[in-house]
């Protein structure tokens, strides 16, 4: 196992956000497949990258300009059919279904480059 001394880590310019589905989350997913099994049973969430110095304590301003792409890209990782989605889909209600923690501190451990594909 490496080291600090034996990696040579790249901060990169970027903060982080990992969206955490709450309860109300998964209470409408099994509205939508009721008897499915749901996604409450993962223990890895989606992190989005946004840019470092946009929180500074306050997530409805880190999240802005994102947070509606944030929450459709959470509804359709479980349904592709957007008219199932919740109707209302408001900054409340994005934080009634989600918790997000931020990270300012990111690092690239990896030597190789990122690879970008297109969504």
């Amino acid at each position: 196992m490496k080291g600090i001394h034996d990696l040579d880590p790249q901060m990169i310019d970027r903060g982080v956000v990992m969206v955490i589905p709450k309860p109300k989350f998964y209470e409408w997913e099994e509205e939508v497949f009721p008897g499915s099994p749901t996604t409450a049973d993962r223990n890895e969430f989606t992190s989005y990258l946004i840019d470092d110095e946009a929180y500074n304590g306050d997530a409805k301003q880190a999240l802005k300009k994102h947070w509606k792409f944030i929450f459709e890209n959470e509804l359709f990782s479980v349904c592709t059919d957007d008219a199932l989605w919740p109707k209302r889909r408001t900054w409340k209600s994005f934080n009634e279904f989600f918790e997000v923690k931020f990270s300012t501190m990111v690092f690239d451990l990896l030597d190789d480059g990122v690879y970008k594909a297109n969504y």
